[in-house]
């Protein structure tokens, strides 16, 4: 649904507010690398089905500008491992990507760097990215350390920014258009006094305005993470049960009276009394 809100051929117009409004640019054109449709959608979900490991290389969405600066935008709602440096690895990704194409803007012959265009990234984020009163957006970009002169390309722009935008995070200017999109994105609700575009984004992925094929993907994917949460569950209660069996059988080994070790692990006297006999 997020690929759906910003890369339908009829939001093209939603993806560049959104990009403009989290990097504070003037983007006047962006194209999605791949443009979302219900059975590609389809397809490339059954795929991840049969082969769930994703390509490291792969981006939730990848955009072009009109001068040929590429945006990459990441939706990544849990922390794990190494993010900050994935983050990285994918903006990186995307400024080499344009090397040695013939079709780069501003390519000079025999030489392939000429061909380079800046790279962008967004991160949409459900935590915190170091400190917890940190900015719910934060932009990294490359600047000299002693007068903050932003390091430029041969065309006058930035060559690499980096952008998170927290949802979890508080401290943000309200009523702001990346306030709106925050509200948006953590909740599904859109304020009366936000922008007519984010508006627009919200009936894109309105259940009720989707299409019956639409509507059955949401479905099929509620109900694996449905099914994938109660195998959890049920794992997490035989973990328990588990350290509960191990503690009982260290008290019985240290002869405490039963009752004293229901008292402390929850379990039954009738459980104890056949950990006992299992024990004897």
């Amino acid at each position: 649904m997020f690929k759906k809100m910003l890369t339908s051929e009829d939001s093209l117009h939603i993806l560049k507010a959104f990009v403009n409004d989290l990097l504070e640019t003037d983007f006047k054109e962006l194209q999605p690398e791949q443009t979302y449709h219900i059975d590609s959608y389809i397809s490339n979900y059954e795929k991840e089905q049969k082969k769930p490991k994703i390509q490291y290389t792969e981006v939730d969405i990848l955009a072009t500008t009109e001068n040929g600066t590429q945006t990459t935008i990441e939706c990544q709602i849990q922390p794990h491992d190494h993010f900050n440096s994935r983050a990285l690895f994918y903006l990186i990704e995307a400024f080499r990507s344009s090397l040695g194409k013939k079709k780069s803007k501003n390519i000079i012959k025999d030489n392939l760097f000429s061909s380079l265009h800046p790279a962008y990234g967004i991160n949409i984020i459900d935590f915190h990215l170091a400190d917890a009163q940190g900015d719910a957006l934060q932009r990294f970009r490359l600047l000299d350390e002693k007068t903050y002169q932003p390091f430029l390309g041969d065309q006058e722009e930035e060559l690499l920014i980096l952008c998170f935008l927290s949802l979890k995070s508080k401290n943000i200017r309200k009523n702001s258009a990346v306030y709106h999109w925050q509200t948006f994105l953590k909740t599904g609700e859109v304020a009366a006094g936000a922008p007519e575009y984010i508006k627009e984004a919200k009936q894109r992925i309105d259940f009720y305005n989707l299409g019956r094929e639409e509507q059955k993907m949401i479905m099929k994917i509620d109900k694996a993470e449905a099914i994938s949460n109660a195998v959890m569950s049920t794992k997490v209660r035989e973990g328990m049960e588990l350290a509960r069996i191990e503690n009982a059988q260290s008290m019985l080994k240290d002869e405490l009276p039963l009752e004293t070790i229901s008292k402390y692990t929850g379990l039954s006297i009738d459980k104890l009394e056949e950990l006992k006999r299992e024990r004897e």
